[in-house]
């Protein structure tokens, strides 16, 4: 709010007076008040009121207690008043701004008024007393006829005009003819007046003439007529005296200095007989002061800024001299006692004071050189640091001869020379000479003093160089000398830093003392071969006589070895000399030839008149071709002379080092290699013979890789590689020598030899199976690729591995099926160990094709852990376990309860067993697995349909085997083995030569049984047990089947057991399917609807151990996912699972369901006979629990009424359809059962209303009116409301019953549908059925759950419930077909 004041008259106006549109003087007699903003009132208030308190606080206790409470009341009275009277206040001031307005409205027209009143009176006075005589003049006629007649005004007194009026200016022409004059007149006088020689430099134009001195000043004169003796008037006079150093641009004489000097010229060129002498002579003695008086100012700047003690003023006279001192040793510290001073001085003439500022040096300047001279005696250009470097430029120039001439005095053929630019003097050390590698002698122009420099040298010499230079110019020599050794030693140390090596010019040897090393030179330099430790290159570097500038190498050998270890001492071991003359080793790149010698002399010698300049630092002038020649050889060929030193200490014989090419390589050739432990001696002979070459070479930039070139020729094999065509294959073995170890070291060997034993063992495998062996992807000795399957998409590598001295095998595919995995990789580890065990590669061929057709259905199967299928819903359960146990025995673990033995046999078909069955005693079960009732009547199903009496035989399997004790079996499996291996003797060697015309033998060497991954769960076989996963002991009919109890050896009676494999039994048909059959060669993957139902067997427990023989067509049936037979697609559930996974889930409901009987009250259980079949019964309903006799895939019910009930035929099917299918079915889980049981047992009533319910669910077309189709949960789903985990139970019953259901709704245009779930609870005692109070998440599935509540709530309203009436169909109903959600609500 805006500051207010109470105004006179009581009002509250705005402070500092109404607001007017202008300035208005104050009201007569109204006094200026000043008001009180609100806000300071109150906060006065305020403190008054907490003033008062805190007197009351100090002064009440002391007081009685009648007279504080009198106080206390007028307190309260006092205060309540006056804060009722600031209310008020507050109240009147928020409509403040009317009254304002009214208030400014008033005043503006009292002001008026006065206004109006105080003209009148002003007019009256002056109407009364100023105009009381007043009279008016007569008319101007004449002038008014002149201005409406002529309209001017020409009366005017004439005085005006003149002094007023400028008179009429000359014309332009008249300008130029009297400059024109006045331009000749100023000639005139210019000739017949005695002119100095230095206003030479003069301009006349306009009248005027301008003298011009550079540097010094300008005036511009004139005269004011013709007659010769009127005297020069001086126009403009500017000084030109610069200081462009310390000036900063300005001025260096002031407006006022520049006006007195020109009226003293004036004076004097009025007063004078030479007046144009005598002005010169005043304004170039002033000029010459004032470029004095500058000098001495850049002087004083220069020594407190830049120079310091470097330059010092001796003494400055004003107008007459400045003498400066530069280089005074003294004031430098450099030297002590007494030293040259150097002066310079700049003073004016007094003699001559025309001449500019005269320089003088002491002592005087040489006469070295001309234009260096010339610019130190100048001073034009007014800058004193200019002048002194020039000075010191020259007194440089003059100490670098002098050094100059000391070199040529001892060296004729000095090649040194002298830079002007800057002072310097550069010395070639070592000739030929780069210009970096030059010692160039600076002058310090500040001191004077010498400082020397050269590339890479160390700075504490370079000090000690510029003392001594200093001290004695002559000892410079001595110190070329060194230099000259130590550029010997970097030219050295930078032609081979390219190269693998170390230099150091030390080498501390244990016997220097005695060796003859210790006899070289003391300027040397051992460089070490860094990929070859132990040997060094020394280079000697020896002075040259007659060449100053020379030096003269001399290298050697040497050899060294480590006392102890490592870290022990070094000792000198061989020390030869290089010849002297190796430049003819060398290629001249340059392509002109050298001199022999090793002597590098200075071009000095040739006598040349001109000494030569260095050459830039970009030619190669300083490398020396002769060492890095001796060092790339020595490189290059001590490895070689280590290969063959390790080759001969292993005793395998070799032609030397060999030069290839044109004589840039080296090679070894062996000449024989050792044979390898392992291979026998027709292989070994065979790859012999095939050994044309075998070539060692060194390869690579680091010289560290080794490549060893194999020749063959005669390859066993045809390769399809583009590669392996030709008629001698080349093999390449790269090895990369170990840092630690000087190459061509023992281990490169060692590698080699391991590499050739790979060779050799993988050269065997195919000798042996060169001719039987199929079309070869690639074979390049190394490793072996074979392509199998029949689209031969499939791959097998093998090759030998030296590190594990084992045969490795890696899987792939190729062709259109590249990318994708290969289907035997989960039983590579077992592959491996049949062939290293057996290196057949027919047999490994055999056991591929043989498993590939059952691996890549057995790759189908559902590996994936899931939650829920058991009462602990967080416990993820594995549905199928794959656990290989041989490259032909498969065993499948179906959720760690039941176990399913794969046996993989040639010709097409497998063999299948109960696992949980012990192999030795049909009658012992294998520890953490169950058997599988019925697995023998439903692999039965999978039977080929031409096998008819086959089947007609099955119950001689069902039958028990003949009562043979422990020790005959035992008797019987070591018969069966010691002949089985002696049939593996005889027909070895005959697969191991190769049949005739390629026929390939079967092969009946048994395959070895693996441990498998846990050995609580898979029995453990006696190390003399046969393997029954052997699929090749069957192959002559003359030979029993692997194991005990089979198909061929089950019966008491071998002949009469052994149908499909004897051919004494040509009716019957064998396991494999006939050639000649309609249904040979099918790959039917859903079984034939035509089959005939098997015939009914009896329930053996044993019987499963049998295997059952089945083709790999009927196992692709068996195992690949495909629909549920049998049933209605609509019924069907969506989950796809092979015919085997619903067989043994149904296995496993039916063994839950006996567990959930004997825990369920409402539930008792029936004895029945019939094996296989459970039955119980509930209060009203008798219910029979069975695998389905068509297909054994599905677990049926059969309900009966106990007596004739409410119980309709068509509830009773829906009842036995929805166990069928939605509980029994896939996925397989223990709590749906539960919750049907639970179902099962509750009332009628409630329990018909349930399956009323699931018809909807079962046959939603039936009830097309409805908005919603409906799902009865029997576990809970995720999106259920958070009442318990999901997959718990859920159906609860007590007092009330709790269930919940899923709605979707129909939806006619194609989009998502929506879901809810909806959780029910029937009150029995009341009959209600409400939505259960569940407390949910904020999202839009609360306003579901609230429309949902809603319509039960109505309904329950609407149709009360009866006595003994269920309204749980009638309440789902009445949701179904009314509940309408709003768009965007999603559960």
């Amino acid at each position: 709010m805006a500051p207010v004041q109470i105004g006179s008259d009581g009002q509250l106006v705005p402070l500092g007076g109404p607001v007017v549109s202008g300035p208005q003087p104050p009201p007569p007699g109204a006094p200026a008040t000043q008001g009180v903003r609100l806000s300071l009132l109150i906060e006065f208030l305020l403190q008054r009121t907490y003033h008062e308190i805190t007197l009351l606080a100090e002064l009440l206790p002391r007081k009685t207690d009648m007279e504080r409470k009198i106080e206390i009341v007028q307190f309260a009275s006092r205060t309540r008043q006056l804060f009722v009277r600031l209310l008020g206040l507050v109240k009147w001031a928020s409509n403040a701004g009317k009254v304002e307005k009214c208030a400014m409205i008033s005043s503006f027209l009292d002001q008026q008024t006065i206004l109006f009143v105080d003209t009148a009176d002003r007019l009256a006075s002056l109407a009364r007393d100023a105009l009381v005589h007043a009279r008016l003049p007569s008319f101007a006629i004449p002038f008014a006829i002149d201005v409406l007649t002529t309209g001017s005004y020409p009366r005017l007194p004439t005085c005006i005009r003149d002094k007023i009026i400028p008179p009429d200016p000359i014309t332009k022409v008249e300008k130029q003819t009297t400059l024109g004059q006045l331009n000749q007149i100023l000639r005139h006088r210019l000739v017949t007046t005695d002119l100095p020689p230095q206003l030479a430099n003069l301009t006349v134009a306009n009248g005027r003439v301008k003298f011009r001195v550079e540097g010094e000043f300008e005036a511009t004169l004139t005269v004011m007529g013709d007659d010769p003796d009127i005297p020069w008037r001086l126009l403009k006079l500017e000084i030109l005296v610069e200081d462009k150093e310390t000036g900063d641009g300005r001025t260096l004489v002031h407006s006022l200095q520049v006006n007195f000097i020109h009226e003293l010229v004036q004076a004097r060129l009025c007063a004078d007989d030479k007046p144009l002498q005598d002005m010169y002579n005043c304004l170039h003695s002033f000029c010459l002061s004032l470029q004095l008086e500058v000098l001495h100012s850049q002087t004083l700047m220069l020594i407190r800024e830049r120079w310091g003690d470097l330059v010092q003023e001796e003494r400055y006279v004003p107008a007459k001299y400045l003498t400066l001192t530069v280089w005074n040793q003294q004031v430098l510290g450099r030297k002590t006692g007494t030293a040259s001073v150097h002066k310079v001085t700049v003073k004016i003439d007094e003699l001559d004071g025309s001449k500019p500022l005269q320089i003088s040096h002491e002592p005087p300047l040489p006469a070295c050189d001309s234009k260096l001279m010339e610019r130190a005696m100048k001073i034009d250009h007014l800058s004193v640091e200019k002048l002194l470097i020039d000075s010191v430029h020259a007194r440089s120039n003059q100490k670098l001869q002098e050094l100059k001439a000391i070199l040529k005095t001892n060296n004729p053929s000095d090649n040194s020379f002298i830079e002007t630019a800057l002072p310097t003097l550069v010395i070639p050390i070592l000739e030929p000479c780069g210009r970096s590698e030059c010692l160039h002698i600076f002058v310090d122009l500040h001191s004077g003093m010498f400082q020397p420099m050269l590339y890479g040298l160390d700075q504490s010499m370079l000090d000690e160089i510029e003392k001594t230079v200093n001290d004695d110019m002559k000892r410079i020599l001595s110190w070329l000398q060194q230099l000259k050794f130590w550029l010997g030693e970097q030219r050295s140390r930078q032609s081979v830093k390219h190269l693998p090596t170390v230099c150091s010019d030390v080498l501390h040897l244990s016997n220097s003392a005695s060796h003859p090393v210790g006899t070289l030179s003391k300027h040397k330099l051992f460089i070490k071969l860094t990929r070859l430790p132990q040997y060094y290159i020394v280079v000697e570097m020896l002075e040259v006589p007659s060449s100053p500038t020379a030096l003269q190498y001399k290298y050697s050998f040497l050899s060294v070895s480590q006392l102890e270890g490592d870290d022990g001492p070094m000792c000198a071991q061989l020390l030869q000399h290089f010849k002297p003359n190796l430049e003819h080793l060398v290629q001249d790149t340059s392509g002109r030839g050298s001199r022999p010698g090793t002597k590098r002399k200075g071009s000095g010698d040739h006598g040349e008149p001109e000494p030569k300049k260095p050459k830039r630092s970009g030619e190669m002038c300083a490398f020396n071709k002769e060492l890095s020649h001796l060092v790339a050889m020595c490189d290059t060929n001590m490895p070689f002379i280590g290969l063959r030193t390790e080759l001969s200490n292993m005793e395998i014989a070799t032609q030397g080092v060999q030069v290839e090419g044109d004589g840039s390589s080296h090679a070894i050739r062996l000449l024989n290699i050792p044979p390898c432990k392992g291979v026998g001696e027709e292989t070994r002979r065979a790859l012999e013979r095939s050994l044309l070459d075998c070539t060692f070479r060194l390869q690579g930039r680091n010289n560290r890789t080794w490549v060893a070139e194999l020749m063959l020729a005669n390859c066993p094999l045809n390769s399809t590689h583009s590669k392996e065509q030709a008629s001698t294959r080349h093999v390449y073995l790269t090895y990369e020598n170990p840092l630690s170890e000087p190459v061509g070291g023992r281990k490169v060997v060692e590698m080699f030899l391991n590499d050739w034993n790979a060779i050799s063992q993988l050269y065997q495998c195919v000798l042996n199976f060169s001719r039987a062996l199929p079309e070869v992807r690639l074979y390049n000795y190394r490793k072996l690729v074979l392509c199998y399957g029949t689209t031969k998409g499939s791959s097998v590598t093998i090759q030998w591995n030296s590190n594990t001295q084992r045969f490795h095998l890696a899987l792939g595919t190729v062709g259109p099926n590249s990318g994708c995995s290969n289907c035997h990789n989960i039983i590579l580890h077992q592959l491996q160990e049949m062939f290293n065990k057996c290196p057949n590669v027919m047999q490994l061929l055999q056991v591929l094709s043989d498993t590939q057709a059952p691996l890549n259905a057995i790759n189908k199967l559902p590996t994936v852990p899931m939650l829920g299928l058991t009462q602990r819903t967080n416990t993820a359960y594995q549905c199928f376990s794959i656990l290989p146990q041989s490259p032909t025995h498969i065993r499948l673990a179906f959720r760690s309860m039941y176990c399913i033995d794969i046996y993989c046999r040639s010709r097409g078909v497998v063999a299948i067993r109960d696992g949980a069955y012990s192999l030795f005693d049909n009658t012992k079960i294998v520890e953490g697995f169950y058997p599988a009732p019925g697995l023998k009547t439903f692999l039965n199903m999978f039977v080929d349909s031409n096998q008819d009496a086959r089947r007609r035989s099955v119950n001689e399997d069902d039958n028990p085997p003949s009562p043979v004790g422990e020790n005959m079996m035992d008797s019987l499996m070591s018969h069966l083995q010691a002949q089985q291996q002696q049939q593996q003797l005889q027909q070895q060697p005959q697969a191991m030569r190769g049949g005739a015309g390629g026929v390939y033998q079967p092969l009946t060497s048994p395959q070895p049984n693996y441990v498998t991954p846990s050995p609580s769960m898979m029995p453990t076989q006696s190390p003399g047990a046969l393997d029954p996963s052997s699929p090749y002991a069957m192959v002559s009919p003359s030979h029993r089947g692997p194991w005990p109890g089979s198909p061929q050896v089950s019966g008491p009676s071998p002949g009469a057991r052994i149908h499909g494999m004897s051919p004494g039994n040509p009716s019957l048909h064998s396991p494999i399917p006939d050639p000649h059959s309609p249904r040979a060669g099918t790959s039917s993957q859903v079984m034939p609807t035509s089959m005939p139902p098997p015939r009914k067997l009896p329930q053996r427990p044993w019987a499963a151990s049998i295997p059952t023989i089945l083709t790999h067509n009927a196992l692709h049936v068996l195992l690949l996912p495909s629909p549920t037979p049998c049933l209605v697609p609509g019924l069907a559930g969506s989950y796809l699972c092979s015919p085997l996974e619903r067989f043994l889930g149904s296995v496993i409901m039916r063994r839950h369901l006996q567990r959930i009987i004997q825990q369920e009250a409402n539930l008792s259980i029936v004895n029945s006979n019939e094996p296989g079949v459970i039955m119980f019964k509930t209060d009203v309903l008798k219910c029979r629990v069975a695998l389905n006799p068509k297909n054994y895939q599905t677990l049926q019910l059969k309900v009966t009424p106990e007596n004739t009930g409410p119980w309709s035929q068509e509830e009773l099917q829906v009842l036995e359809k929805f166990f069928e299918t939605r509980v029994a079915g896939p996925p397989f889980k223990y709590n749906t059962l539960n919750a049907f049981t639970k179902l099962l047992g509750a009332p009628t009533n409630i329990l018909r209303d349930c399956v009323r319910i699931m018809k909807l669910e079962l046959f939603p077309d039936q009830a097309a009116q409805l908005k919603w189709n409906v799902q009865f949960c029997l576990t809970i789903p995720p999106s259920a409301p958070p009442i318990a985990p999901p997959g718990t139970i859920a159906v609860v019953l007590k007092s009330k019953m709790l269930f919940f259901l899923q709605l979707t709704q129909r939806i006619p245009v194609p989009q998502e549908p929506v879901s809810i779930i909806v959780p029910i609870v029937y009150d029995m005692a009341t009959g209600l059925t409400q939505q259960a109070d569940i407390p949910r998440q904020h999202s839009s599935s609360g306003a579901a759950a609230l429309m949902v509540s809603n319509i039960l709530k109505r309904f329950n309203e609407l149709h009360p419930a009866r006595q003994g009436e269920c309204t749980i169909f009638a309440s789902v109903h009445e949701l179904m077909a009314n509940l309408s959600l709003p768009p965007g609500t999603r559960q």
